[in-house]
């Protein structure tokens, strides 16, 4: 990374990446223990997205808030929004949820998955070591301190794991974002703006902004996870521990500026573009079958670095060979210059064969074996001394 062009990010906690590529194109204190306030209703709410999916919830059933759920809306600073004694649907809360950062939605919708906020923790728990979030624990859904939460412990993670959790959330839900662009939400007949700023209609509003989760507590500082698209492009931040309110907004901002402006998509191979190596090919007419790629591949490089090589993988393969049929794959590994999170896989492209390769004749095929023979001979003679070539005659 270009040290003069980063962005300058007052936060605890940062992180950036490209979802198109899934490059990381900037972190600070990535895995700093922190905690997230508000965001944590993102595991809430895809916990609740896989219970709709699975059958366990419908977004139309109706569930009444508990007695410690309306609790939270008499408390003055936590009540997000005037929940009563009266059934909601599944999508309403999930909505305000997001939306408003409802506490009192987040704790109905963790009791109506399971019972009650203590196993729904559990859970989420469980689905942040199956994400590879080695960083975090989780002690309630609503990201809320443990004396405001009324709950034992305090939720901790990192930038670098609430990554993990955003891009699991929107690679299995896209449509998330239809709800978390919405700059108001009305329920009971009364609306409620967002509390993220950058939306359209909105006084912060940013080109592009879908959304994603804000969170504040006197604990965590002022924290977002903001997603944007330009150009084709979007891009995914993550923001902890900011000091102010619109600090958290400008650091995101200065994020998602920085990757739009100073990362270029670079092609590195086009369609159909045959590669610099060839694939052995055992027993075909000919020995070896030129490659070639099935979609351009590319890669976002920052302004004023190398663009890094594409690295091939084309094992042996053995007649007959159709055209068009897959023989390898072309990868770019971590560089110093392209960074993915760690342990995730980087972008792969399949090659194919560039023309057919027919099996070779029997006569063909017993002249390269004799050829290949004597190779071996005069390469053994070849080491052997004058004494010990008259010692084998």
């Amino acid at each position: 990374m270009n040290a003069s062009a980063a962005p300058k990010v007052e936060a605890s906690g940062a992180m950036l990446v490209d979802m198109t590529t899934g490059q990381v194109l900037f972190s600070k204190d990535e895995d700093a223990m922190l905690p997230p306030a508000s965001i944590t209703k993102l595991m809430t709410t895809f916990l609740v997205r896989e219970a709709v999916e699975s059958g366990e919830l419908s977004w139309n059933e109706e569930v009444t808030p508990s007695e410690a759920a309306l609790a939270l809306t008499r408390k003055p600073g936590l009540a997000r929004i005037p929940l009563v004694n009266k059934p909601y649907t599944v999508k309403e809360l999930y909505d305000v949820a997001l939306i408003r950062s409802a506490n009192e939605a987040a704790v109905t919708l963790s009791e109506a998955v399971a019972g009650s906020e203590e196993v729904f923790v559990q859970q989420m728990n469980e689905r942040a070591t199956e994400l590879g979030m080695t960083q975090t624990t989780f002690a309630n859904v609503s990201g809320l301190d443990s004396v405001s939460a009324g709950r034992p412990g305090e939720n901790l993670t990192s930038a670098n794991d609430l990554m993990r959790l955003a891009l699991a959330y929107l690679t299995k839900f896209p449509d998330v974002l239809d709800v978390t662009k919405r700059a108001y939400v009305d329920i009971d007949g009364v609306r409620f703006e967002a509390t993220n700023r950058m939306l359209s209609g909105r006084d912060l509003a940013y080109p592009g902004m879908l959304g994603f989760k804000t969170g504040t507590t006197d604990d965590a500082g002022y924290c977002f996870i903001g997603v944007s698209t330009r150009d084709g492009r979007t891009v995914l931040s993550v923001v902890l521990g900011a000091e102010t309110d619109n600090g958290r907004y400008e650091a995101t901002k200065a994020l998602h500026e920085f990757a739009y402006r100073d990362f270029v998509m670079t092609p590195i191979l086009r369609t159909g573009e045959i590669v610099p190596e060839n694939v052995f090919v055992a027993e075909g007419e000919v020995e070896t079958v030129a490659a070639r790629t099935t979609a351009a591949f590319e890669v976002l490089v920052e302004k004023g670095q190398a663009v890094p090589e594409p690295v091939y993988d084309l094992p042996d393969t053995k007649a007959p060979v159709a055209v068009d049929q897959q023989v390898g794959t072309v990868t770019i590994e971590p560089s110093e210059s392209v960074r993915y999170l760690d342990g995730e896989s980087p972008p792969t492209g399949t090659l194919v064969t560039a023309e057919s390769v027919e099996t070779a004749s029997f006569l063909t095929r017993m002249s390269r074996a004799f050829a290949d023979f004597l190779e071996e001979v005069r390469l053994v003679l070849g080491k052997l001394s004058l004494v010990d070539r008259v010692e084998m005659l």
